[in-house]
């Protein structure tokens, strides 16, 4: 049985980027997530100082977390997605998890 995995990636927008700008592509990345095998469950949070965004993706297994970013590194949607981040800002990390409740919404 594989272990599930929390993908955590922090990170602020690109200089002259609003928030208005991203939503949009956020929403096409929402629906390539949503299609890739192994999601268990992603949401993004804004910083309440609105320096950064934090985006919490939950994966059946770190395979799936890995095939995934394959697939986003050939994704046009994911390239205008990506464009819109300050690189230099992208901190990701994996975690596995090891405990956990039911998410009741």
């Amino acid at each position: 049985m594989s272990q599930n995995v929390i993908e955590i990636v922090k990170f602020k927008l690109a200089p002259g980027v609003s928030e208005q700008d991203f939503l949009p592509l956020n929403d096409a990345f929402q629906t390539f997530i949503d299609k890739q095998s192994g999601l268990l469950y992603r949401s993004l949070a804004k910083q309440p100082n609105n320096q950064g965004y934090i985006d919490v993706i939950y994966w059946q297994s770190m395979e799936d977390s890995k095939r995934t970013a394959q697939a986003f590194n050939n994704s046009t949607v994911c390239m205008d997605f990506l464009a819109l981040i300050d690189k230099q800002s992208v901190d990701m990390t994996h975690h596995m998890i090891i405990a956990q409740s039911t998410c009741s919404g």
